[in-house]
């Protein structure tokens, strides 16, 4: 009698071990902030750093290893590699050039910091963001732009991952 009720506890806590071993949600936030003052857009993603370290390495057929002892040597240049193919804002329909400023790890994400400079006055901005979306069919990547006073958010998916805010709207 003692056997199924040891085999069921086993059970147990292996499914529970792998409840807190992945996520079910695939979910990334993108905070676009304009600084009048540096004439810039100051712009920070967050990721699981599993998730990103998977959709990096397979386009580039790599193992990362971030946030450890043994992450590769190129991580940076491969994770601004992807977002440059990835990631794209376009301010008064001209395509942008962001400039990746690096990573910061914090528990089990990953916060990447960018910014596009030399941007002096804001009609409408455009955001495409495919990030992990080649790798995560349910992928969700929410944006949050602000502008002065306007505020907005918006919610990336694979059938539809761009998405344009006009601030002549908000005037």
């Amino acid at each position: 009698m003692k056997t199924p009720s040891l085999l069921l506890l086993i059970v147990g806590i292996g499914l529970l071990s792998l409840s807190f071993s992945a996520h079910e949600h695939y979910i990334s936030l993108t905070q676009i902030e304009y600084s009048e003052k540096d004439s810039a857009l100051q712009i920070t993603m967050r990721f699981f750093i599993d998730d990103l370290e998977k959709a990096v390495g397979s386009r580039y057929d790599t193992e990362m290893n971030l946030s450890t002892d043994e992450e590769i040597d190129g991580a940076n240049a491969l994770i601004e590699r992807y977002i440059q193919q990835k990631f794209k804002v376009t301010v008064n329909d001209e395509l942008k050039t962001h400039s990746y400023l690096g990573k910061q790890y914090e528990n089990d994400e990953v916060f990447l910091f960018l910014e596009i400079t030399g941007v002096n006055e804001i009609e409408s901005i455009a955001v495409e963001n495919g990030m992990l979306i080649e790798v995560f069919e349910e992928q969700q990547n929410f944006v949050k732009i602000k502008i002065g006073e306007v505020k907005k958010t918006f919610i990336l998916i694979k059938a539809n991952y761009k998405e344009m805010l006009n601030l002549a709207s908000f005037r």
